[in-house]
């Protein structure tokens, strides 16, 4: 798959997932559409209480995202990473994130 398919596939896994978290009562934005086409930080910029990477890739690389979805939050809120899975809906995707910052968002969900 060339450079722009690859991108294109993966701006419209974003969008999905930002329409997703919308259905559930979160603001929700690809960082691309905030930052005038460039990206850096977050593939979504959101009100949910997490920091969300989207990755819609054939080849899985779990820790490798898991980490760059934790380095891009810089500590600021826990890290996921949602997955898409060929020929589901996104919300049945898989997220995937660390015990710890799991366990922080179990915390924060206790106390609410």
């Amino acid at each position: 798959m060339s450079g722009a398919a690859s991108r294109r596939k993966g701006n419209t896994w974003e969008l999905q997932v930002c329409q997703l978290l919308r259905d559930h009562g979160w603001s929700a934005q690809t960082s691309r559409a905030i930052r005038g086409g460039t990206q850096h930080g977050a593939d979504l910029v959101t009100d949910a209480p997490v920091d969300i990477e989207a990755k819609n890739q054939q080849r899985i690389d779990l820790a490798g995202w898991v980490d760059q979805a934790v380095h891009q939050s810089s500590g600021r809120r826990p890290a996921a990473v949602f997955i898409k899975r060929r020929q589901r809906p996104p919300a049945e995707a898989y997220v995937v994130m660390r015990a710890d910052q799991y366990l922080q968002l179990l915390k924060q969900a206790d106390r609410a």
